[in-house]
């Protein structure tokens, strides 16, 4: 195992020391692409769809690879994913570990949403293909710890030889992670009960969250599949693009570059995520609200009862004023 100042980190160092093409799905996340560009080598987008829920399939796979089957991949699989909250049910995995086996790519499974799954029901792809697959995870999403920046690469024994390249270069572009972290990263990752109590009541509350919002933007007619994790959600605005168009926005860019100036929203279109810039989808992040006090009402009052509207306006009010600002601008386009 590595540990690193992040799993971005980790992740930049692997596409240093490993000479290979980079496979991502679209939409990924924002800093894979440009990684893998700032040292060379080359990027495939893998096309998916609202339709598979965002996925990477398993004959996607096969063709990318078919082309030139010897030649070195890396290929990154995010999930529960940034920045759609959907995950990889056991057959999907099973049927990309094949193919991953069978031209012998570098698999990186990032998981560090896991333990987000909101059923905690997440299963690392590296149990179907052990030896070729390092699980990079960290601190910063499941903790709730932002800017405790601490990430970890897991690798099987006959990928030894990468982590050594690997931990050569860490030795010369980083010393450690900060002493406060590492002390932080032991109590979490003893575990115990009292994480266990944190994990499950953060669970239920992102659940919830993830839940009022599809419902509110079902309003508009925009229908989201419920994720089966992390805190994201990927919304189409398709049904709106006439109305955007009287407004000169033809782009997700600048849909959400207006939405910005004129709601005070801020939420990520879809091209900076590797769609093309004329789809109109964006990502929504729905963490801004005091979790302490959200997790203490969780654990008292709200322990025996459904978390609701009431639990979201009282402690998550920016998040229910942010939907009130969306609604009221896409009925004024």
């Amino acid at each position: 195992m590595i540990i690193g100042p992040g799993s971005k980190e980790l992740i930049f160092i692997l596409q240093l020391v490993y000479y290979g093409d980079l496979v991502i799905p679209t939409p990924s996340w924002v800093s894979y692409s440009p990684q893998a560009r700032i040292v060379g080598r080359h990027v495939y987008w893998a096309p998916t769809s609202a339709d598979n829920f965002w996925r990477l399939s398993p004959d996607q796979l096969d063709l990318i690879c078919r082309t030139d089957p010897d030649r070195p991949r890396i290929v990154i699989l995010n999930y529960p994913a940034n920045p759609t909250g959907y995950t990889y049910p056991l057959d999907r995995l099973k049927e990309l570990a094949k193919v991953a086996r069978k031209y012998k790519v570098i698999l990186v499974s990032d998981e560090i949403y896991g333990l987000l799954h909101y059923r905690n029901q997440h299963v690392s792809i590296a149990r179907f293909y052990p030896e070729g697959t390092i699980i990079s995870s960290g601190l910063s999403k499941w903790c709730g710890a932002g800017g405790w920046r601490l990430g970890t690469f897991s690798f099987p024994e006959n990928l030894k030889w990468l982590e050594n390249a690997m931990t050569i270069v860490a030795s010369e572009t980083y010393t450690s992670t900060s002493a406060p972290i590492q002390y932080a990263a032991i109590t979490a990752f003893n575990g115990g009960k009292e994480i266990d109590n944190y994990l499950f009541h953060e669970r239920r509350i992102l659940k919830s969250l993830a839940k009022y919002f599809i419902q509110r933007l079902k309003e508009h007619e925009i229908d989201l599949p419920m994720p089966q994790g992390a805190f994201y959600l990927f919304p189409d605005f398709e049904i709106f693009r006439a109305r955007l168009a009287n407004k000169g926005i033809f782009t997700s860019e600048e849909m959400c570059s207006v939405l910005l100036e004129e709601t005070g929203i801020a939420i990520l279109p879809g091209c900076d995520f590797g769609r093309d810039p004329s789809e109109l989808t964006a990502r929504i992040a729905f963490v801004d609200f005091d979790g302490e006090a959200a997790l203490i009402a969780a654990k008292n009052e709200y322990l025996h009862k459904e978390i609701d509207e009431g639990f979201i306006l009282r402690y998550a009010p920016r998040l229910l004023d942010a939907l009130q600002r969306l609604s009221k601008w896409l009925l004024g386009l």
